[in-house]
């Protein structure tokens, strides 16, 4: 499968590096996260180049992390500068780093060429940390392409029959939307007059007027990074539900599926918050996942969607150009590296 690899990912939550290691596959690579005693984060080959155990089993020592089978020690550029067992390390044991910044609250990781990745071109999600809301945080793990996962967030209008807790009778019919392209930003507009209050936001806050405006702002960036904020007025009360959702393939068959979403009815309390969590990290758990991993299991292993030339409807123009895009940028990546076009593989599967 072609990744476009020349761009930031996300690979976990800012609160997930600590000294204890973790570790992920991204992109089909297996990468163990920590941090050091001197708050430094490090995402290197997780491989130990001696026997190849898992360095995430180890442990972090200073700024070192420490090989848990023979106790090889690896500074934060991947060098091999500990051997109890005496010697020189050979050239072979240098392992590599990738560049991981922490911004927003998540960590991104850049798993192209180390030379290239600017931190100025993380998309921002600064909103993410806005003290107007209670912030939960969540990981979520499905099998099947991250691709699939952006089209179903991009296109809402399964909302109204997937979700019992997000329907709104009719939305589909009543909604208006455009979508817009700004360089290598896609932004969708849905807006619905008259509409019902969702379930969900009724429960929040029992106050609300059952009819108004439903609104939902999304802003897609490469390769699968979605802001969406999801709003309701009347008259002069309001509910605000703001999101950011983070595919980052770990194969072309699974993906790691971060979520950090807040709540503005009772910002302060931490209850609140916490319930809140669990009951979006559930409509996606056992709603949306499930749905998309359907779908992949009949699309199969080594096809994607588009080769199958699905039907496609007026709702699908966001979810169309993000595939568009991403798939014109992987190629250009690849032909950077002189692949010739005609050799490249599906880029958008």
């Amino acid at each position: 499968m072609n990744y476009l690899r020349n761009c930031w990912y996300v690979a976990g939550h800012g609160e997930e590096a600590s000294p204890k290691p973790f570790a992920r596959t991204y992109l089909g690579e297996p990468v163990v996260i920590y941090r050091t005693d001197a708050g430094r984060i490090v995402a290197m080959d997780n491989r130990c180049p001696h026997r190849f155990a898992p360095l995430d089993k180890g442990t972090v020592v200073g700024e070192l992390i420490q090989c848990p089978y023979h106790g090889l020690r690896f500074d934060p550029s991947g060098k091999c500068v500990g051997l109890p067992a005496g010697g020189v390390a050979p050239s072979s044991t240098q392992r590599r780093t990738y560049p991981i910044v922490e911004r927003h609250s998540l960590l991104w990781i850049w798993m192209g060429d180390g030379a290239a990745a600017d931190p100025a071109t993380i998309p921002d999600f600064s909103y993410l940390e806005s003290p107007d809301y209670g912030w939960f945080s969540g990981y979520l793990y499905a099998k099947a392409n991250y691709q699939l996962l952006v089209d179903n967030l991009l296109d809402l209008t399964h909302a109204e029959f997937l979700h019992p807790l997000l329907k709104s009778d009719g939305w589909a019919g009543r909604n208006e939307q455009t979508v817009t392209r700004e360089g290598d930003t896609i932004s969708i507009y849905n807006r619905a007059d008259d509409d019902h209050i969702l379930p969900i936001m009724q429960r929040m806050d029992a106050s609300l007027p059952p009819i108004g405006t439903t609104i939902q702002h999304e802003r897609w960036n490469v390769p699968g990074v979605i802001r969406l904020s999801v709003e309701f007025y009347s008259g002069d009360q309001q509910i605000i539900i703001p999101s950011g959702h983070f595919l980052t393939p770990e194969s072309p068959t699974s993906t790691h599926y971060l979520v950090r979403g807040g709540q503005g009815v009772h910002p302060d309390n931490a209850e609140f918050t916490a319930g809140m969590r669990e009951g979006v990290l559930n409509v996606f758990r056992t709603e949306d996942i499930p749905i998309v991993e359907a779908q992949q299991q009949f699309i199969g292993d080594d096809r994607d969607l588009m080769d199958l030339r699905p039907a496609m409807f007026k709702s699908d123009s966001g979810a169309v150009q993000a595939r568009r895009l991403l798939a014109k940028r992987i190629q250009q990546e690849q032909e950077s590296m002189g692949v010739p076009s005609g050799t490249l593989a599906s880029a958008v599967g």
